[in-house]
């Protein structure tokens, strides 16, 4: 009699093992289901070689298998089953290329604030040179005082967060986006990335709650802008690093004179500059030191964040 052979077959809620007659379309002539024990016979004429086949698999397969039990098919005597064949494995899409990384690409080399501080010599560079010199010499400023008031916050919390960098955390500034626009902050630690917005409001009593922030009553839209970077910053990393990366947005106000939280539960998290690092660093672990290397390698590029938005980077 030819020579049968055997092969395992798995679906959800179903473990067999299947003996088949030789060759690539080899008519299947018994299964044992492993996880009861019951083996259909699917071919009489088979019936001993098969149980011989099945009962050596369980003796060398290293599983527990129940007792057996033979279950003649009801069907004809020579059925011909065969176990649908597994599924290719799901297409694994390329990453990105990255190019070299440059000094002038490097965005480590950012200080705290470089976004608004771009912006400000601007702002001086559209203003005739003998303005500006003037205001130079009173000492004033030709920036704007929204913009300045600004950057000091954003000093405030780079400050504040670059405590974070001998635990091994990993802290960016300023991080320029195709748009015109900039992330404050970026830090990178085991429980994953954290997009971090400064919002300075000297003085001012702080409401959480019910969708949006409240600056002295008044309504802001940092909620949804802060889930919106974040969002938008997990697709990113999540495409250039090959990996799903968990970013959580945070708003770190500096100078208010009170923060109240609302009832309803917020995915950003509002809260006192002052306290942003122990916040951050009571989150639980959900990254390798590894992966952490990983998305700092890609995230300290400045070349990643200009492709932001765009679909079709180079592939390797």
């Amino acid at each position: 009699m030819e020579e049968l052979t055997v092969g395992p077959w798995r679906r959800p809620g179903k473990d067999r093992l299947y003996v088949n007659r030789p060759g690539a379309k080899g008519e299947s002539v018994a299964w044992l289901d492993c996880r009861t024990g019951v083996v259909t016979i699917t071919n009489r004429e088979y019936e001993a070689a098969a149980l011989a086949k099945i009962e050596e698999w369980c003796r060398t397969c290293g599983r527990t298998i129940p007792p057996r039990t033979v279950k003649p098919n009801a069907g004809p005597t020579r059925q011909p089953v065969r176990p649908p064949q597994p599924p290719s494995p799901p297409h694994t899409p390329s990453l990105p290329v990255l190019p070299p990384l440059t000094s002038a690409d490097d965005l480590a080399r950012n200080r705290p604030g470089a976004g608004l501080q771009s912006m400000i010599r601007a702002d001086e560079q559209r203003h005739k040179w003998l303005v500006r010199v003037a205001a130079k010499l009173v000492g004033d400023s030709l920036g704007g005082e929204q913009r300045l008031k600004g950057l000091a916050g954003e000093e405030i919390v780079g400050g504040l967060l670059e405590s974070l960098k001998p635990a091994g955390w990993k802290v960016l500034h300023g991080i320029p986006l195709p748009t015109g626009a900039d992330i404050d902050h970026v830090v990178i630690g085991p429980p994953g990335v954290f997009t971090v917005n400064a919002k300075h409001h000297p003085d001012a009593s702080v409401f959480v709650g019910d969708g949006a922030v409240k600056i002295n009553r008044s309504s802001h839209p940092y909620l949804q802008n802060s889930e919106f970077e974040a969002d938008r910053t997990a697709r990113l990393l999540s495409r250039w690093c090959g990996f799903d990366v968990p970013v959580h947005p945070v708003i770190a106000v500096v100078g208010a004179r009170k923060i109240s939280h609302g009832a309803d539960a917020q995915r950003v998290e509002v809260l006192d500059a002052a306290l942003i690092g122990s916040a951050l660093s009571a989150r639980p672990a959900l990254l390798s030191p590894a992966r952490q290397e990983q998305i700092y390698r890609i995230a300290r590029h400045r070349y990643v964040w200009s492709q932001l938005g765009k679909r079709n980077s180079r592939s390797r």
